[in-house]
Formats: C-alpha cells, structure tokens, sequence
C-alpha cells in the first residue's frame, strides 16, 4: 500500500455531520507532553495511553484533565491493551477526586501519525467506549514537535468513532454498492450484523479555552521555560549534591518511626530518640539534650507562618500574579500600536497601503486590522467604567489609609527607641549600684584600717 493511500479506519463524512463540539484546556495537552518527555528519559517501551477526563452535555465536549494508563502488550496479536483491572479502579479514584464539578471519562489518548488512527489503536477503543459509548479519540503527533513549522496549529487531532454496517465481502456501507436487478434475502441473524459492522474514525474539529487560574499557570510555566536554559549550568553542578541529599532523607526517614502524643495525633520521631520520647510523654524524668540536626542551608519562607497567614499570602500571590499577567497584556496592545506605520498613525495612509507597507518592512511595523482597532478603542472607552465616581473620597481613603500605615511606622520606632532606653536605663542602675557597693567596701576598708592603727598605739 502506498503512502497516498487513503487510510481504511478513517470515515469519508463530513466533520460538520456529527454535530460534535469539543473544547480542549491546556491541562491535558500539559499532562499527555510530560508524559510523552518521562517516557523517552526513561526509555518507555510500552505505548504511551491515558484517559481524557471532562464533561459531556448533549453534543458538547469538553477535556479538563487526563491521566496516563497502564497497558499491556498481548502475546497473540502484539497489541497493547488496558489492564482492565487497574484502569476500573484508577477512573472511579479520579471520579471521587473530581466530583466538583463532576468530571467523568470522554475519551483517550494516544501517540498517532498525521494519516489518522491504525489497527494497534481498535482493542484499547473498544475497551474504553464499553465505559463511555461515546468515547472520543485525541491523538497527538510526535512528529509535529520534532520537525515544527511556522503558523501550524497544535499537533493534536481528535476523532471521533462511529460503526458502520459492512457487507459479507468486508466493504462498509460507504463504499458497497448493490448490483442492479440483484435481491439480497435477509438473514435474522443479528449476530452476523454485528459482526459486519466497522469501526471508523472521523476527524473533529475543536477550540481551545483558558479559565483564569489556568492563565496563571500557563504564565508561570512559561517563564519557566524561558528560564530552564539559564539553570542547565547550575542544575547539572548540583545533581551530585541533589543526590546525596536524597540518600540522606532516605536513610533519616527509614530510621523514623511513628509516636502518638496522646492527642490522637502521631509524629515522626527518630529511633534512638524514640526512649527518651517515650519516658517524657509518660512524664517520668526530663528529656535528655541530643545533638541538633543540622540545620538546611536554605530553609522555606512560609515555615512559621500559620494557616491564616499561608491562607492570606496565598491570595496575594494569585492576585499579583493577575495583575502582572494584566500588564503583560496591556504591553502587547501597547507594542501593536507603537509599531503601525507611522504615516498610518497620522491618517496618511490607507489601510491596503499601511498592509503593504508592512509586509516590505520584513516584520519591523504590524499589519494594521480594523477588528483589532475596534477592540482596542472599545477597552479604552469603557475604562471609564472601570474607574469610581468618586474619585477624591476614593483618593482621600487611600490617603488616610497611607497615613495610618507610616502612623503605625512612627509608633514601631518610637516603642523601640523606648526599649532601647528602657534597656540603657538598666545597664546604667546595674553600673551605679555597683558603683555605690564599692564605695562603701572602701570606705569600710578605710574605718577598719583607721581602728587597726589605733589599737596598735594603744598596745
């Protein structure tokens, strides 16, 4: 068979026929590139499968998260299947993880050429659509990433499945067509229409969508990214030092041993500790001093805060990072309008002329758009709306609010200058008393010398 060959799993139908909507977040896309990564640093041999998590509502599909799958290759026909099993149990763990809002199976996933789905695919499709009959099939296309090209979309495809009603010669109905003038009988055999019937996958169409707290991620992971070839250096001088601190907390929390307080609550205590645990929890003798575990060169900023406090830090971190992901935002309308031509700016230029211009520049000045236009002079109109009425009993609270915060700095420096005082007040009783002891020794001294002399000249 040829490479032009069309792919005998794949439906003639329009994509447009079924009606289908599905909506894909970048969790899962995150989930199936990791794997993929894990897989080829450690070698994976196994076919790399997972489950696609979401909801369905009527025609509409989303994929919210994905977890990979444990398979197993068969001796007979060399294909890979799902260890039932193992898989049953996982989905009903992430059904009760993910009850709110509730996400239950919507398909799978798996490595596929950009010709469509193959023979090794159908055992594993039909162990999952006999959970959900519905199933859809991601596949994402390794070559997509290893050889990119400019302006292609996502290496991901998503299909479909549907069974058609084949003839007794293998043909589906698609492609059979009855003779003219030949009658058929028809058989009551439903187990031989069953048997007939072919399974084929037809290509869907989907969007992409981004709630705001996957914004953050997506933002922080990139920066990440950017990032990761700055710290190749550095992670590859410490991984020997990484090492050998794994093989210490190892070999501390094999020697840990779990200590109930008496409270209901147990802790980890060491071994050769765990005696002297013993005798002050049943407060029989004082604990005898051990020697202090050496402390982490670098320890956690959010050790000693408490749940309210990590609570409060935590909303101010998603709300700084809102904000910064907002001036990202705000950057890019800025840098699109700074970099139009700048004869356009003035209004002597067309827009066909102002394209042109920007194509010759060789990427130096945007290509103008209308839409983008109307959407920028829209955000900037209704910025009005964004700001508050009143606005000087709005500046006149923050004000007040500044003040109270530097009022709360001056009474800080003042009770700590009276400490300071309070302390040299101290130091200073404690050097005149004994100032004053010294004198009267002297002076004792000085009588009892005087009473010595005299008592010298008596005798």
């Amino acid at each position: 068979m040829s490479d032009d060959a069309p792919n005998p799993l794949l439906s003639t139908q329009k994509s447009t026929d079924s009606g289908l909507q599905v909506t894909l977040h970048p969790l899962p896309i995150l989930e199936i590139s990791d794997y993929i990564v894990r897989g080829y640093q450690r070698g994976l041999k196994g076919a790399v499968v997972g489950a696609l998590l979401g909801q369905q509502n009527g025609r509409e599909i989303t994929i919210e998260h994905s977890f990979s799958c444990k398979s197993e290759k068969s001796d007979k026909d060399g294909f890979y299947r799902l260890d039932e099993q193992w898989f049953t149990d996982r989905l009903e763990q992430m059904r009760l993880v993910h009850k709110n809002p509730p996400l239950d199976l919507v398909g799978w996933y798996t490595l596929l050429p950009k010709s469509g789905p193959t023979a090794h695919v159908l055992p594993i499709h039909q162990q999952i659509i006999s959970h959900n009959e519905s199933s859809i099939l991601l596949g994402f296309h390794v070559e997509g990433i290893l050889h990119p090209v400019a302006g292609d979309p996502l290496p991901i495809t998503i299909y479909e499945s549907n069974l058609f009603a084949g003839d007794s010669t293998g043909k589906d109905d698609e492609d059979a067509t009855m003779a003219e003038g030949e009658d058929k009988n028809m058989k009551d055999s439903e187990a031989a229409f069953n048997n007939n019937m072919v399974l084929k996958f037809k290509e869907l169409p989907y969007t992409t969508e981004t709630g705001e707290a996957e914004m953050i991620a997506m933002q922080f992971i990139r920066e990440g990214g950017a990032n990761a070839n700055a710290t190749t250096a550095t992670a590859t001088a410490t991984a020997t030092a990484v090492d050998d601190a794994e093989k210490r907390i190892v070999e501390q929390f094999d020697k840990k041993i779990a200590v109930d307080d008496g409270k209901g609550k147990r802790r980890a205590v060491s071994q050769e500790d765990d005696n002297t645990t013993t005798a002050k929890s049943k407060g029989k003798g004082k604990m005898e001093p051990t020697q202090a575990a050496p402390a982490s060169s670098k320890a956690s900023k959010d050790a000693n805060l408490t749940k309210s406090e990590a609570e409060y830090m935590s909303a101010l971190q998603t709300k700084y990072n809102a904000v910064m992901m907002m001036k990202t935002r705000l950057d890019v309308i800025v840098a699109y309008l700074q970099r139009l031509p700048p004869a356009y700016i003035v209004g002597n230029q067309t827009s066909t002329e102002a394209v042109e211009v920007a194509k010759a520049s060789g990427g130096e000045y945007t290509t103008p758009s209308h839409k983008i236009l109307r959407q920028i002079q829209a955000l900037v109109t209704n910025m009005e709306l964004a700001t508050p009425a009143q606005q000087a009993e709005l500046e006149r609270e923050m004000l007040q609010e500044a003040n109270d915060v530097h009022l709360i700095s001056l009474i800080s420096d003042l009770v700590s200058s009276m400490h300071d005082i309070r302390e040299a007040g101290k130091k200073f009783a404690i050097v005149e008393a004994n100032r004053n002891v010294k004198q009267r020794q002297e002076a004792n001294s000085s009588k009892n010398a005087e009473f010595v002399r005299a008592a010298s000249d008596l005798i």
